[in-house]
């Protein structure tokens, strides 16, 4: 670890305090000119770093860099030393997270974090718009036990949004809903997507990898055909590095300590379709339909006006006359 990670490590845990050059210098075992050099290039790459005579450095309150440090500090003491990866800049993290499968061997729940994605991606192929400094875009690759049903593959991505909801819950005084499956709505526009991906063998049905994708619009400004349907989160006081380890806390929960019960109940009690009509399609057949349940699979219930119940295990859902 270079002079200058380990410093920021350092002001990192130390959010609060101001910390004088000598004492990080003696934590370390270099010179108070390396230390001012360290805070130098932190700030030069966009760390927002004060220095006040006699008392020291500090990360301002608003320094929102995202950075593995920042992100570790947040995390549950029992996942303090996950392997936690920062980029500038990638095509995408889930991208990358496949490419470092197939090239390295990855420790049980590896984080991929990045400020910005050239080539982000969505659900059925489409485009997850990642501008540089405004959102987070992370990927959490995880190996699951040897009893994982492929038939829970779903479930996953169901206990991904729970945990984004719950994270923002804890972070925020705002109230974002579910809109099934993958999709995390505030205020009528969707401000979070999730993609989730696995290495499968169809054969025995053993599935070896899952990757599951987080985007969040944290302070993004849509200008242009999105801006009807896509919002941002805009929740003061609240850093991205905090926002992203919650959601990695909330999401270890997920998979090892609660019950897909749990994690079903808590998906519908803050979905925003049960209860609506939604419009949908299937098999090149339009429908309307109230959304009735989710089932243990995942899959969406709804009933037509006829009486008759559907099944739907995946498809794109909308609330009638929104969206």
């Amino acid at each position: 670890m270079s002079t200058k990670d380990k410093v920021l490590k350092i002001l990192e845990e130390n959010r609060d305090n101001h910390m004088s050059g000598e004492n990080i210098a003696l934590q370390l075992g270099v010179s108070r000119t390396a230390v001012w050099k360290a805070v130098k290039n932190l700030k030069n790459d966009g760390h927002n770093i004060s220095s006040v005579t006699n008392r020291g450095y500090k990360l301002d309150n608003s320094s929102d860099k995202l950075d593995k440090w920042a992100i570790i500090n947040y995390l549950y003491s029992e996942i303090k030393e996950i392997d936690v990866r920062v980029y500038e800049t990638i095509d995408s993290t889930n991208t990358e997270a496949k490419r470092l499968l197939n090239s390295e061997n990855l420790s049980n729940f590896t984080i991929l974090v990045s400020d910005e994605q050239t080539a982000g991606r969505g659900r059925r192929g489409k485009n997850f718009k990642s501008p540089k400094g405004t959102g987070v875009y992370f990927s959490i690759v995880f190996f699951p036990k040897e009893d994982f049903s492929y038939n829970s593959f779903d479930l996953v991505t169901i206990k991904a949004a729970v945990s984004i909801v719950k994270a923002i819950e804890k972070t925020t005084d705002k109230k974002p809903e579910i809109k099934w499956v993958n999709d995390i709505f505030l205020n009528h526009k969707k401000i979070c997507g999730i993609l989730t991906e696995a290495d499968i063998d169809f054969e025995s049905k053993k599935v070896h990898s899952i990757v599951t994708g987080i985007g969040i619009n944290f302070t993004t400004e849509f200008t242009d055909e999105l801006s009807p349907i896509a919002g941002s989160l805009y929740a003061e006081d609240l850093l991205r590095s905090e926002l992203v380890a919650e959601v990695i806390n909330e999401f270890y929960k997920a998979l090892y300590y609660k019950t897909d019960e749990e994690i079903l109940s808590e998906y519908k009690s803050h979905s925003l379709l049960l209860g609506r009509y939604v419009n949908f399609e299937l098999n090149g057949t339009k429908y309307e339909a109230i959304a009735k349940d989710i089932n243990e699979k995942g899959n969406l219930i709804v009933q037509t006006d006829d009486g008759k119940l559907m099944t739907l295990s995946s498809g794109e859902v909308s609330v009638r006359g929104q969206f």
